[in-house]
């Protein structure tokens, strides 16, 4: 199982966007016959940056949903609404986790930390599994699901960790038990030189439909 994500910025009022960017994921879910889950962003990203995530077995299984959009009217109607709202064309990724389950798509409301950080030169395995380690350690201290993946495509060496929260209390919480952990801090201090410096990037996103 595989986490297909496409990327937009949107402009304009933003309650348009948002409206526009729920009912895209809707007749999406109903066309393909798999859910389609919105997520906005709030911190670390450009407000009006949406997401849409679907669980795929792979570029085929992708290409096989997809194929209906292709002539359906009523898709192709709400994407031509939303030419106005977009910025940009939309960049799509597909990410195979290394650690952690996918599961099912979290329930509506529910918010994921999401940390970006690409493998130094050399680091592969090393890196592979200091990431994995960092992962389980935070799902037992927080309690916070966290999963880590592999990007398949744009930048090469890109590792993904996903932590799913179900709420703003909940994120708090684990920043809390986090940042005040001293194995944690530790274990951050033992990345060294495994990735690029100045790649780490991490952002909350909300599922919103």
């Amino acid at each position: 199982m595989q986490l297909f994500t496409r990327q937009l910025m949107t402009t304009g009022p933003e309650a348009e966007a948002g409206v526009w960017a729920a009912e895209m994921a809707a007749a999406v879910s109903a066309k393909m016959g798999t859910e389609v889950s919105l997520w906005a962003a709030g911190f670390g990203a450009p407000i009006g940056a949406f997401a849409f995530t679907i669980r795929v077995d792979g570029i085929a299984d992708l290409m096989a949903k997809a194929a209906p959009l292709a002539d359906d009217a009523d898709y192709l109607a709400k994407l031509a609404k939303g030419a106005d709202l977009v910025v940009g064309p939309p960049q799509d990724s597909l990410a195979t986790p290394l650690h952690g389950d996918l599961g099912d798509p979290p329930p509506v409301g529910a918010m994921a930390v999401v940390t970006n950080a690409v493998i130094a030169n050399g680091q592969y395995a090393e890196a592979v599994g200091w990431g994995i380690d960092v992962a389980q350690h935070v799902t037992t201290l927080t309690g916070m699901p966290v999963g880590l993946m592999m990007q398949e495509y744009g930048t090469f060496g890109q590792l993904t960790w996903v932590g799913i929260a179900a709420d703003a209390a909940a994120v708090d919480a684990s920043a809390a038990a986090t940042n005040g952990d001293a194995e944690y801090i530790k274990k951050l201090s033992a990345a060294g030189n495994l990735f690029v410096p100045g790649s780490g990037h991490r952002s909350l996103v909300t599922r919103v439909a």
